[in-house]
């Protein structure tokens, strides 16, 4: 079985929380010099949430239109640019997901302990999943996420 939802529910409350803290520290590091007007906040691009696995992960990463992604794992919680080509891969990885004609949530098909549950919001709809739900359009998403962390944490 996976965690209790209402757990979760708290535990992403919590990392939610943090990740915000992380991305207003990251931008009081310095003040930057503008002549005119200031440009608009980068948007989210991508907000990846995977929890579980044999490891106990937790891991939260946001990705913004600007490239520029903040991270928190238990492991440690940080920043990086990704490259402007990364980026693009990304977005085209999420528009081929298609998160307009997904479901909300697609649960395990049998249970099992140490899953992994995904929440991945992208274009204002968020998609929920477990090890052995997730739809075959999600599956690359998921693995470029994961590499995308994996790489850079």
């Amino acid at each position: 079985m996976g965690l209790p939802v209402c757990w979760k529910i708290q535990v992403s409350a919590a990392l939610s929380a943090l990740l915000l803290v992380l991305i207003f520290a990251a931008g009081c590091s310095s003040s930057p010099v503008y002549h005119g007007e200031k440009p608009p906040p980068p948007k989210i691009l991508v907000d990846y949430q995977r929890t579980g696995g044999i490891a106990g992960f937790s891991d939260h990463m946001v990705v913004f239109d600007t490239g520029d992604v903040v991270y928190m794992r238990n492991t440690g919680s940080g920043t990086f640019t990704i490259a402007r080509s990364s980026l693009y891969e990304l977005g085209e990885t999420l528009e081929r997901a298609n998160f307009t004609h997904l479901a909300p949530d697609y649960p395990a098909k049998q249970p099992g302990a140490d899953y992994f549950f995904y929440s991945i919001t992208y274009d204002g709809r968020t998609v929920t999943t477990e090890t052995g739900g997730e739809p075959p359009e999600l599956v690359p998403v998921i693995m470029r996420l994961d590499a995308l962390l994996a790489e850079h944490s």
